[in-house]
C-alpha cells in the first residue's frame, strides 16, 4: 500500500490543542493506518514538535480536506513515502497552513 505521512506541528504552548487535534483526527479518520504520539521536541528534519499520521494514498484527497478542517490553525506537512526522502519532503510535499523550515541536511543521502 502506498502511503503519505502527515506531520502536524505545534509549539510548547499548543500541546493541549495538538492533543485535541490528534484526538479529533483519530475519531474522524478511521482509515488512517497510524496515529503517532505527540513528540514534544524537534526531531529529524522537523523544526517544531509534531505528531505523525499515515494516510493511504488512495484516500489522500478526501482526507486532506478533513485534516484541513480539523487542524485548528496548526501547520501540516503532507508528503509521499518514497526512497528519495528529500524529494518527498520538498518538491512532492504539500502544506496546509504555514510553511515551516525543515532541516534538509538530515534527508540528504551521502555521496559515494
Amino acid at each position: 500500500m502506498q502511503l503519505f505521512h502527515g506531520h502536524i506541528y505545534f509549539t510548547a504552548d499548543q500541546i493541549e490543542l495538538a492533543g485535541k487535534v490528534r484526538d479529533n483526527l483519530a475519531s474522524a479518520l478511521p482509515q488512517l493506518t497510524y496515529i503517532g504520539k505527540l513528540i514534544p521536541k524537534p526531531i529529524g528534519p522537523h523544526s517544531k514538535p509534531m505528531f505523525e499520521i499515515h494516510i493511504p494514498a488512495a484516500e489522500i484527497d478526501p482526507i486532506l480536506a478533513v485534516i484541513d478542517n480539523l487542524r485548528e490553525g496548526l501547520p501540516v506537512l503532507i508528503h509521499p513515502v518514497l526512497e528519495d526522502e528529500l524529494a518527498a519532503h520538498t518538491a512532492l510535499a504539500r502544506w496546509l497552513g504555514e510553511v515551516l523550515p525543515l532541516d534538509l541536511k538530515v534527508l540528504e543521502k551521502p555521496r559515494d
